[in-house]
């Protein structure tokens, strides 16, 4: 299975991973001492509004994930 990383519009910065399931997937934090946590971990559908994460960047970015079939 291919990961599909969506970036940032305005600096390129890799922000969420798009599913071939059609979710969103997003993941943040460090892992602490070796060990594998990620305090936060999100799915989503649909669109979502997401800033972007780099200190020197902050924009705000907006995904779509609807095929026209479900926009009617």
């Amino acid at each position: 299975m291919t990961k599909i990383f969506v970036n940032c519009e305005h600096c390129g910065k890799k922000l969420i991973e798009k599913q071939e399931d059609g979710r969103w997937y997003f993941a943040f934090g460090k892992s602490n001492n070796g060990s594998n946590i990620i305090p936060v971990e999100i799915y989503a559908m649909g669109a979502i509004k997401i800033k972007c994460l780099r200190k020197s960047c902050h924009k705000w970015n907006i995904f779509n994930n609807f095929s026209i079939e479900e926009e009617v």
